[in-house]
């Protein structure tokens, strides 16, 4: 008899002789008794576990990652003209619309690198701010610094834009193609990205290279009240204000459908991970039952002994139930513990894909409970019909059987 037998036994365990009745420490007994079956069972089992609880902290640090990046923008409403206007003229006619606390400007223009080697890479956004700007105050960064004030030719880029430039690193000298004309830059920080390049340069240097000193093509708004109804009202409101003042609006952003249009782009990856997941559960559900199955065959003389000496059909079916369940609870168990080192594996996986740079790791508890309650619903339903089929078994057919 192993070590696992013996203390299930009850033999040499006071507690378990204690606290545990019989019907209990038979099932525990006969949840160890084919190790190997059991070893099968559980892989898969643990697995689907410990994916299924990984997607949870994948979603959890996708949202907490975004929100990082989100944070950094105190405004609520970018309106972009369709030309450039005069800073002063633009920041008149938004204060005037009832509910605007705050403005700034923006200059963005499509960019490319000119490589090394004469070649351009890809389209990329250039957004030129105020180094000290409150409404778009530096993002969160992966490494290096955000602008100062008196930086000139200084720019911070993105994590995707060096996961599409992975020659460039933090403090070389790149050259940007800026209407047609090459100028030099240093990195001097990296951000952390979502989707597609950007970069940060200083508004004073921007506007002066590219002869729009005191201009701007998109105005940044801070609104008293940050509820869509709210924003939604004074969006109209200052497009119109603007549009009358014959400043043409092509083009308007939130942050709340930022944030929104981002969750939904990333909810497709984690609906598929989750597919993934339910998948090899119902693998492993299979499996689990199929192993309940042949233990009711393997104890068709031990179902007799039972109901020869008067045990009821639930409790026949008690027994095997509890084995199930035990089986599905340590999958729990161990899913759990290997989740953690997965989920941030996986993480920095979909992170480097997406952002460029590692997401910043949430472990979510609520996948681990949440897990528990599914693994608990299919052990029960794995169990059930062999469960059943057990406790249909008359003294007759077990004596009939061979």
């Amino acid at each position: 008899m192993g070590l696992i037998d013996r203390l299930l036994s009850g033999a040499n365990l006071w507690f378990a002789r204690r606290t545990l009745k019989r019907p209990i420490l038979l099932s525990l007994r006969n949840t160890f008794r084919s190790k190997g079956r059991l070893l099968l069972t559980l892989t898969t089992l643990t697995l689907a576990s410990a994916i299924f609880v990984s997607v949870f902290s994948v979603r959890d640090s996708l949202y907490s990652t975004v929100d990082a990046l989100l944070q950094s923008w105190n405004y609520d409403v970018m309106l972009s003209f369709d030309r450039p206007q005069r800073v002063a003229e633009v920041e008149q006619q938004a204060l005037q619309v009832p509910g605007v606390v705050e403005t700034d400007v923006q200059i963005q223009l499509p960019v490319r690198r000119v490589r090394p080697d004469g070649s351009e890479s890809g389209a990329m956004f250039l957004f030129a701010t105020r180094a000290d700007s409150e409404l778009s105050p530096p993002p969160a960064m992966a490494e290096g610094r955000w602008l100062l004030p008196e930086d000139e030719n200084a720019i911070v880029v993105d994590a995707i834009m060096l996961r599409e430039e992975p020659d460039v690193e933090l403090g070389d000298e790149i050259v940007l193609k800026i209407q047609g004309r090459e100028r030099s830059w240093r990195v001097v920080g990296v951000s952390l990205g979502v989707l597609v390049p950007m970069l940060h340069a200083n508004y004073p240097y921007v506007s002066d290279i590219t002869a729009r000193t005191g201009q701007t093509d998109s105005a940044l708004v801070a609104l008293e009240q940050h509820n869509q109804a709210y924003i939604s009202t004074s969006t109209i409101a200052l497009k119109n204000r603007f549009e009358r003042a014959g400043m043409r609006v092509t083009d308007v952003q939130t942050v709340a459908a930022e944030r929104e249009e981002t969750g939904t782009t990333f909810s497709i990856l984690i609906a598929l991970l989750m597919i993934m997941a339910v998948m090899l559960a119902i693998v492993g559900g299979l499996g689990l039952m199929g192993t309940m199955s042949i233990n009711v065959l393997e104890r068709t003389r031990e179902i007799g002994v039972l109901r020869a000496i008067g045990a009821p059909n639930r409790g026949v079916a008690r027994v095997f139930i509890l084995e199930g369940l035990v089986i599905g609870w340590l999958s729990w168990l161990f899913g759990s513990a290997l989740s953690f080192p997965l989920g941030k594996m996986l993480s920095e996986t979909v992170g480097t894909a997406l952002m460029g740079a590692p997401l910043r790791f949430k472990f979510s508890t609520m996948g681990v409970w949440v897990w528990l309650i599914v693994v608990t619903g299919l052990s029960a339903l794995a169990s059930f019909l062999p469960a059943r089929n057990a406790s249909q078994l008359t003294v007759r057919e077990v004596l009939a059987y061979e």
